[in-house]
């Protein structure tokens, strides 16, 4: 149920219609392996060889390179063109299974995981509710004591969150923790580029290691 007093009006950034569509027509220029440090978040709080959940996945880059680094990979987006691709690049014998599956159904559509990632998703949802349905859906995909990886687009002031008028969602921490702390506490926050890409995906992200709260 949403929060009292919000509209049940549908949830745009979560149209599995529009993503099937956006990776039919476009080649994503933020489709690329990520850098160094979500790495290091992950060796230092989530180190392999542990059972990652890769929610929104797209064409399964990051699920291949946290395969490649000796983690188990669930991998699902409910883009199933995506998930074809996906599969389609994906070598033989890699250490990952992919899923067509929307996280935010109920009830939760796969078992839950001790570590959920999502690269580059919540910053998908422009509005504090789809913010908080994701972050809802989150807490259902993590175990009790779990952990959420996040990684998305960071704001960092006001202004900044402002002047964004198209592509991802600029949260402030403030606007972030806002979303998520009913469900989570926040370990380790740090701001860092989204990307390796000179002007196409170098730009600040945050990137969070939350523990799912036992209730």
């Amino acid at each position: 149920m949403p929060p009292h007093g919000e509209a049940t009006v549908p949830l745009r950034s979560l149209s599995a219609a529009e993503w099937d569509h956006t990776y039919g027509s476009t080649n994503p220029g933020w489709d690329e392996e990520p850098p160094p440090v979500l790495g290091e978040l992950l060796a230092e709080h989530a180190p392999p060889p542990a059972h990652v959940l890769d929610v929104g996945c797209g064409l399964g880059t990051t699920a291949r390179w946290l395969a490649e680094r000796s983690y188990t990979v669930t991998a699902c987006d409910f883009s199933p063109r995506a998930i074809t691709e996906a599969r389609r690049r994906t070598p033989a014998g890699a250490a990952v299974r992919y899923e067509v599956l929307d996280v935010t159904g109920q009830p939760p559509p796969l078992e839950s995981f001790p570590v959920v990632l999502d690269r580059g998703v919540l910053h998908t949802c422009p509005t504090h509710r789809e913010r908080r349905t994701f972050a809802a859906a989150m807490a259902r995909m993590c175990r009790p004591d779990g952990l959420w990886l996040h990684v998305g687009a960071a704001a960092l002031d006001e202004e900044d969150a402002l002047h964004q008028s198209n592509g991802p969602s600029w949260t402030t921490e403030e606007t972030f923790r806002a979303a998520v702390t009913p469900w989570f506490t926040v370990l380790d926050h740090r701001i860092s580029d989204f990307g390796r890409r000179r002007g196409v995906t170098d730009w600040a992200a945050r990137y969070v290691v939350l523990q799912r709260r036992e209730h």
